[in-house]
C-alpha cells in the first residue's frame, strides 16, 4: 500500500538532528497510516497519522530531542503501519480514533520498519573521487582533505597491534635464550673447577 522512501533507515542529518520521511500511496483507495517510535521519549514527529489518496505523498518530519542521542546498537527504530481507509476518508480525530481500536498485528494492518542512523553526507569532491580511477580518487581524497576509512583505520591498527605482539613474544624468547645461555656458562664452569679443588687438597693431605 505504502511505499517509503528512504526504505530501511531513518536518516537523521548530523547537524540539526532532524530526518525526513517519504510515504506515498501506491494503492488503489484511500489509505491510511501510523507512525511509532521504539523511543517514544527521544523523538517528534509529525505528522504521526493521516490519511494518503492514491498516487499521492506525505512527507513526515522526525526530530530528535536534544537531551537525548541516537542508540549505538541501532536499538531506535520506526514502524509505519498502513491500512485501508474505512469509507475512502476520514478526519484527524477519526484516524486517531481508529488506530487506537486497531492492533498492529492485525492481518489487513501493512508494516514498515526502518532503523534510525546518522546520515553519512558525502562531500562533492568525495563523490567526484568515487567516480574516477583508483589512482586519481586517491588524489582527490587528499586534496580535499578526506579522512581515512573507519574500518580502514581498523584494519591497520589490528595489523599494527599483531605486529607488536609478535615482536614482544620475539624479544621475550631472546631473552629468556639469553639468560639460559649465561646459567648453562655458570653451571659449565662450576662444574670444571669443582673437580681440580679436590684433587689439590688431596695432594695436599700426602
Amino acid at each position: 500500500m505504502l511505499h517509503i522512501n528512504p526504505k530501511d533507515f531513518v536518516n537523521f542529518n548530523s547537524k540539526n538532528a532532524e530526518a525526513t520521511m517519504t510515504i506515498k500511496s501506491i494503492a488503489t483507495s484511500a489509505v491510511t497510516y501510523k507512525i511509532q517510535t521504539t523511543s517514544p521519549e527521544k523523538f517528534r514527529v509529525r505528522p504521526r497519522c493521516g490519511i494518503i489518496q492514491p498516487n499521492q505523498e506525505a512527507t513526515i518530519n522526525i526530530w530528535l530531542k536534544s537531551e537525548h542521542k541516537l542508540s549505538d546498537d541501532s536499538k531506535d527504530k520506526f514502524l509505519v503501519m498502513a491500512m485501508v481507509a474505512p469509507g475512502g476518508e476520514c478526519g484527524g480525530a477519526d484516524v486517531t480514533e481508529l488506530w487506537r481500536s486497531k492492533s498492529p498485528t492485525s492481518a489487513d494492518v501493512e508494516q514498515h520498519r526502518l532503523v534510525c542512523r546518522f546520515d553519512e553526507n558525502k562531500s562533492k569532491a568525495q563523490l567526484d573521487c568515487a567516480s574516477k580511477s583508483s589512482k586519481a580518487s586517491v588524489d582527490c581524497s587528499k586534496k580535499s582533505g578526506a579522512g581515512v576509512d573507519p574500518a580502514t583505520a581498523m584494519e591497520r591498527q589490528l595489523a599494527f597491534t599483531q605486529n607488536l605482539q609478535y615482536v614482544t613474544l620475539a624479544l621475550l624468547f631472546l631473552l629468556f635464550a639469553g639468560f639460559g645461555f649465561l646459567m648453562y656458562q655458570q653451571l659449565g664452569q662450576h662444574a670444571a673447577t669443582c673437580p681440580k679443588a679436590t684433587a689439590y687438597s688431596c695432594a695436599k693431605r700426602k
